[in-house]
């Protein structure tokens, strides 16, 4: 019965001994930041523009700043099931404007089009970021492109002529 009793109690004690840092770590632990996509839309040259926004109450860290691609967090643009650009956080955001919580930037994308097109924009693709909200790195819009209006306009243009 007493080596009962010691087992028990030694079973108590470790349980107590684990549990102590966990719930310490659980109380500590630091806001996250959440990267979100704001806005994706043609800018006035015909170029993909995305606004990105850290939309968390935590503070990106700096890891996600690495300049090394196979670790750097990164996202891409795509149309259909095509990456057509790509951006890693430390070339679209040189001066780390993401880093505070609502902190954000505006990535222009060399990729142009010129008819309707699905595009979809998925943050942290790479998942280097531990974020609040992982359920919202996706955003997909429709983009129509304006007609080209005729250089002149209807300038020079009165009635009967």
């Amino acid at each position: 019965m007493l080596h009962r009793n010691r087992i028990a109690i030694l079973l108590i004690a470790l349980g107590v001994l684990l549990a102590a840092p966990a719930l310490s770590s659980a109380q500590g632990a630091l806001p996250k930041p959440d990267l979100v996509v704001d806005r994706i839309y043609l800018n006035p040259a015909g170029n993909i523009a995305v606004d990105i926004r850290n939309a968390g109450p935590g503070s990106l860290p700096e890891t996600a700043y690495r300049s090394t691609e196979s670790f750097a967090a990164c996202f891409v643009i795509m149309i259909g099931v095509q990456f057509v650009d790509y951006a890693t956080l430390w070339a679209a955001d040189p001066d780390k404007a993401l880093r505070n919580p609502g902190g954000t930037v505006t990535y222009v994308s060399p990729i142009k089009i010129e008819e309707p097109t699905a595009v979809r924009v998925w943050m942290d693709i790479t998942e280097q970021v531990e974020e609040a909200n992982e359920g919202n790195n996706i955003k997909q819009v429709l983009l129509k492109p304006e007609p080209a209006k005729a250089p002149g306009g209807d300038a020079g243009k009165g009635p009967g002529r």
